[in-house]
């Protein structure tokens, strides 16, 4: 069964096959800035996701300032603000904003906890970088 999330305003829909199993939490300044304290993610084959945008509202933000220093395409609705998608970070994989869809599956790993928020408790069980 399709699993399907959307923007704010309606917009831009983003499609999975399902959903995923589980999610990884992103703890860099970046998705933080991007998405309000951490950002939890669905990693997925690039073709793998659908996203109808119908009014050509999907606008990229090259992120250039990474801890990586790898290039982040991260891409937004310019209408609501809302992040739908982060690329390059890990090569063929997009990862889907979680925040897109109305149920989000439990994260399984955390990365750049040196950079988590001291009061933020750490997901039991999940794999830490």
């Amino acid at each position: 069964m399709p699993y399907e999330g959307h923007c704010m305003c309606n917009n831009i829909k983003v499609t999975l096959a399902e959903q995923p199993a589980n999610t990884l939490r992103c703890h860099c300044r970046n998705c933080a800035r991007s998405g309000g304290g951490s950002s939890l993610n669905y990693t997925v084959d690039e073709p793998d996701v659908t996203i109808d945008d119908p009014q050509s509202l999907l606008k990229d933000y090259e992120d250039n300032d990474t801890t990586s220093g790898n290039c982040a395409l991260r891409q937004f609705c310019s209408n609501c603000g809302c992040p739908v998608v982060a690329r390059s970070q890990f090569p063929g994989k997009t990862l889907v904003k979680a925040s897109l869809f109305d149920d989000i599956s439990r994260p399984v790993k955390e990365v750049y906890t040196h950079r988590k928020q001291e009061w933020l408790q750490a997901i039991e069980g999940a794999e830490q970088d």
